[in-house]
């Protein structure tokens, strides 16, 4: 009688391949999971709430208008900082220090582009 052998040696031929079922399955779960090139989607980066706080106009590099019912589920007002951090504020319909803010981001923009 042949010992067993807890070892077992086998080519590179002898291993088991995936099975094709398995193999479409996973390649059809990577396509599902991720919109597809080219498709022109865009995933949005919105503010989920905004902040009543004033912010300091020296952090401030711009701002631009997230409005409801285009891609994101609230407006608010975006202001940029210096160092690359969204900030969320009200509209500017809503608060007189983001009217402020905005005014004055525009004017600064306006006057270092000419």
């Amino acid at each position: 009688m042949k010992a067993w052998s807890s070892r077992r040696h086998r080519t590179s031929a002898q291993h088991p391949s995936m099975d094709p079922r398995l193999a479409a399955l996973l390649l059809a779960m990577l396509f599902c999971s991720r919109p597809a090139a080219g498709t022109g989607e865009k995933l949005a980066d919105c503010c989920l709430a905004t902040s009543d706080k004033c912010f300091p106009r020296q952090i401030l590099v711009s701002s631009y208008q997230q409005e409801a019912g285009k891609g994101c589920k609230h407006s608010a007002t975006v202001f940029v900082s210096k160092a690359g951090k969204r900030l969320c504020a009200p509209a500017p319909d809503e608060s007189e220090c983001v009217r402020a803010l905005v005014a004055h981001l525009d004017k600064r923009n306006k006057r270092n582009k000419q």
